[in-house]
């Protein structure tokens, strides 16, 4: 039991950035377009959110301008993808490299330095303690965790309740199935997937500030190292719902919390840095043949 209480706090700790990450995924799928851009805005919100905690030294104030450094690249990429029919996957990619020169730029012009930045004065997030959890089991795992924790699973209920028990919920998930019933229905799709995609990149800004000062209390570069793409893999399993979303990120949590447990074994590092993405690929094979398998019963009947 304790060694699953520690397992299980270890997963929760490296769950928000794949989580927060993998519904802004799904929200942009659920309109009908593929947001590869997931990376870049969860590193523009890490290295924001760490600028903000160090000139303000308030940390809601970090998390708040890393979600909205997130939406300021969701614009962007809504602008480009809506208003001048650029290709998706093209612009997302883009994104990716436009944040990761973008940081590194301006790592060395504000402070100097190359390769990370770290410092007294940068405020880590707060870590909640909720006493009435200590005498739970299992559940005592999410004491001390970072706020952004809690925001990643209050994200999951929202997004659950909001898709499945609203009319905005209903128009959404009928955008990317059918926008031309939606349109005929009187409601303006470009406007519901404007503010898919803005908050797609919203959730993702949250989830890079975890990084920084979730995790750590300071920013080096590329530190989302394909989380973004982890992510989406997350969303494809959950077959673009919140709560299967919020189970595909857990795998790879798990699988990033077993990565560090055997890291400390002696076991070669480089090998043992490939679990999570094994399982990455692994998982996206299953869902695949799965998939492949229902169309041929389909055929068939």
């Amino acid at each position: 039991m304790e060694y699953l209480e520690i397992l299980l706090q270890t997963t929760l700790r490296t769950l928000p950035p794949i989580l927060l990450a993998a519904l802004g995924g799904m929200l942009a799928n659920r309109v009908g377009i593929l947001n590869l851009g997931l990376e870049g805005m969860m590193l523009m919100g890490s290295f924001v959110g760490v600028i903000v905690s160090y000139y303000t030294g308030s940390a809601t104030a970090a998390i708040l301008a890393a979600g909205l450094s997130g939406a300021l690249l969701g614009v962007v990429f809504s602008l480009l993808t809506i208003r001048f029919r650029a290709n998706a996957t093209v612009v997302g990619v883009s994104i990716n490299m436009f944040s990761l020169g973008l940081t590194t730029y301006l790592l060395s012009i504000l402070f100097g330095t190359r390769g990370s930045f770290s410092s007294p004065e940068i405020v880590a997030l707060q870590k909640l303690e909720l006493p009435f959890l200590d005498k739970i089991p299992i559940l005592r795992a999410l004491n001390g965790q970072a706020i952004t924790v809690f925001i990643a699973i209050l994200a999951v209920i929202v997004l659950h309740y909001v898709m499945y028990h609203t009319p905005l919920g209903l128009r959404l998930r009928a955008t990317g199935f059918h926008s031309m019933a939606v349109t005929t229905a009187g409601v303006n799709v470009g406007v519901i997937r404007y503010g898919a995609l803005i908050l797609s990149g919203f959730l993702c800004g949250i989830g890079g500030v975890h990084l920084s000062l979730g995790q750590l209390t300071m920013f080096t570069e590329n530190m989302t190292n394909g989380r973004g793409f982890i992510a989406m893999a997350a969303t494809i399993f959950g077959r673009n719902t919140p709560v299967g979303a919020m189970l595909g990120s857990l795998l790879f949590g798990v699988a990033d919390a077993v990565t560090r447990r055997v890291q400390t074994t002696g076991f070669p590092s480089m090998l043992v840095d490939m679990i999570p993405y094994v399982v990455t690929v692994v998982t996206l094979w299953i869902v695949a043949m799965n998939e492949l398998r229902k169309k041929k019963a389909r055929k068939a009947a």
